[in-house]
């Protein structure tokens, strides 16, 4: 029997980690660049508005990945003294119920997002403003302020999170029963 680690799940997990942090390393750069081209722009005046803007979707999309990539390093603020009090079987049993916890709230934000976004109905109206007009749903439609671009690109950052942290998650539950059967 293979150890847990050649396992497939927390192989998908460690390379989905590895392109998080790469993108997330990506991410930081772009802002800092953005910031600091805002920051020259206005000393030599002539302000590049659209840079604050973009600024501010890409820390919301750093966010989303660097949220995902800590549940992959179990790296989430915890409180060590209710695990400290069992032994180690005790302290498995947790995490998984942590760990199944995280599933819980990942599978109703998952139902979340598949209703927001709404692809059959994306579908069945034919377009965005189509959708937007039966439905209310603007989400397709609704325009950045100053960039021109649909805030969909960036809110497009929600489910591929959703299905990152998935994905960390299943492997962190394979790896509890794991733990559990030893």
């Amino acid at each position: 029997m293979a150890p847990a680690d050649d396992h497939p799940l927390p192989r998908l997990s460690r390379a989905v980690m590895r392109a998080e942090a790469a993108i997330g390393g990506i991410l930081v750069a772009a802002i800092l660049f953005l910031l600091l081209a805002n920051v020259v722009s206005r000393m030599a005046g002539r302000p590049l508005i659209w840079t604050d803007e973009l600024a501010v979707h890409l820390m919301v999309v750093l966010a989303l990945v660097g949220a995902s990539l800590v549940i992959a390093m179990k790296g989430h603020m915890a409180i060590g003294v209710l695990p400290d009090r069992f032994g180690t079987r005790g302290r498995v049993r947790l995490a998984l119920l942590a760990d199944l916890s995280v599933l819980a709230f990942l599978l109703v934000l998952a139902a979340i997002l598949w209703r927001w976004f709404d692809l059959p109905g994306l579908v069945r109206a034919g377009s965005g403003a189509a959708l937007a007009e039966q439905s209310f749903n603007f989400i397709y439609t609704d325009p950045t302020n100053t960039l021109g671009l649909r805030k969909v690109w960036f809110w497009l950052a929600l489910p591929l999170t959703c299905a990152t942290a998935l994905i960390h998650c299943i492997a962190a539950l394979h790896g509890d029963l794991k733990a559990l059967q030893s």
